[in-house]
């Protein structure tokens, strides 16, 4: 019978970690990779999928986290399915150097340690400290390139790209890549014509947990020729869109099943379809459907008969909060119930500073929204000091209706 093995991952240690897990893989345990500050748990007498491998946290699934079981023989399979799509584009996966700054507990950073124990490839963890550190970063990438003469390829989210695009030293870096896979939230598009114009090769990719990562990617070729898209389903990965633009996901690497409220459930139908928590629709590129995500599927609303997709609103609203320097750090944007319009948009705002005049704030946003068409400009604006994200860095929408429900917006 298979048991549960628990490696707490912590930056710091990532390489005891990961020999951690490999010494767990050779016990055949199921190995929980529990976050730095877990929220999560699963009882330890639980019986257990027959096998090991991983569970790990997952936020991409409509009614919030759970806990998905990947098997070593999925998360094998979506590292061959990658690979293959490398070799596709003129890269043979052992000859690249993979580099890593993603944590160990997201899948987005157990893949890249795992394809590199599939493909036999050079790979080198990057701390958070480097990469706050640019010239660190391309010296340190500058030194394995001179010893190896190989191509480095990374996994980044776009927050990351974000903070390196406008650093002299961060931008010679990107450009140094060979590959660089974006995913884990949507490219805002201005940041997207920004990397094409520094000709930052990005392949744009969608994946969740109960994927094993990537399954649609779109070539650095095509993304700097324009497109938006997360482009082309991977080799192992059949895609069903429907006429409701819910995006449903086929492969052999769907996870064994999901922990939730304290039992199992299976993740995939009886056909061995699982419906994404994203809705997208099919863009025509080189005469091939490719894949363009639209939004969250449980944060979509219907706002005086058009449908919004909060997550562009609030892509908006930070570029205009970035380039006027107004003191927010963050935001969410979502929906509530409307009588008029059917749902109108409001949005918890997290200020940098305490004892800032809100009002005057939340006045000058929204003086310079006002032409802005009505269904998109928010009703209400609130202050949240508490504002964040989950352990797996996406936004629990019930959560935060439930604040709504108890505080008063700014006035």
């Amino acid at each position: 019978m298979s048991k549960l093995a628990v490696v707490r991952c912590i930056p710091e240690k990532n390489f005891e970690n990961s020999k951690e897990i490999l010494n767990n893989f050779e016990k055949h345990n199921w190995v929980y990779l529990s976050p730095p500050k877990d929220q999560s748990k699963i009882s330890t007498s639980s019986i257990l999928p027959e096998g090991e491998g991983i569970i790990i946290s997952s936020g991409g699934s409509i009614g919030g986290p759970n806990l998905c079981f990947q098997s070593i023989k999925n998360l094998t399979s979506s590292a061959l399915a990658t690979g293959k799509w490398l070799k596709h584009h003129g890269l043979e996966p052992n000859e690249c150097i993979i580099l890593n700054s993603l944590p160990l507990h997201h899948i987005s950073g157990f893949m890249p340690w795992w394809r590199h124990q599939t493909w036999q490839s050079e790979y080198h963890w990057i701390s958070h400290s480097i990469m706050h550190k640019p010239l660190k970063l391309r010296q340190f990438s500058e030194a394995l390139t001179k010893k190896y003469r190989r191509p480095l390829i990374t996994s980044l989210v776009p927050t990351q790209l974000l903070s390196l695009i406008d650093d002299p030293d961060g931008l010679e870096w990107l450009q140094s890549l060979a590959i660089i896979w974006v995913g884990g939230s949507m490219l805002p598009t201005d940041l997207a014509d920004k990397a094409r114009r520094k000709s930052i090769k990005l392949a744009p990719c969608y994946g969740s947990t109960e994927t094993v990562a990537m399954v649609t990617c779109l070539s650095p070729q095509d993304f700097l020729k324009g497109s938006n898209s997360v482009g082309f389903p991977l080799e192992d990965v059949e895609i069903e869109i429907n006429k409701r633009n819910s995006l449903k996901i086929k492969t052999s690497r769907i996870a064994t099943s999901k922990w939730k409220n304290d039992k199992f459930e299976s993740i995939a139908d009886s056909n061995g379809w699982w419906e994404a928590g994203d809705l997208a629709q099919y863009i025509t590129l080189d005469n091939r459907k490719a894949i363009q995500i639209l939004g969250r599927r449980d944060s979509a609303i219907n706002s005086g008969g058009e449908t919004i997709f909060p997550e562009d609103i609030e892509i908006q609203l930070m570029k205009i909060i970035s380039k006027n320097q107004i003191p927010i750090k963050d935001i969410f944007v979502l929906g509530v119930s409307d009588e008029k319009w059917g749902q109108r948009l409001i949005v918890l705002t997290k200020f940098k500073e305490k004892g800032i005049h809100r009002y005057l704030i939340i006045k000058l946003l929204t003086d310079l929204i006002k032409d802005w068409q009505p269904s998109k400009k928010p009703l209400k604006w609130y202050d949240c000091p508490k504002l964040s994200r989950n352990i797996n860095k996406k936004w629990e929408v019930k959560k935060w209706q439930d604040w709504v429900a108890l505080n008063s917006p700014i006035s």
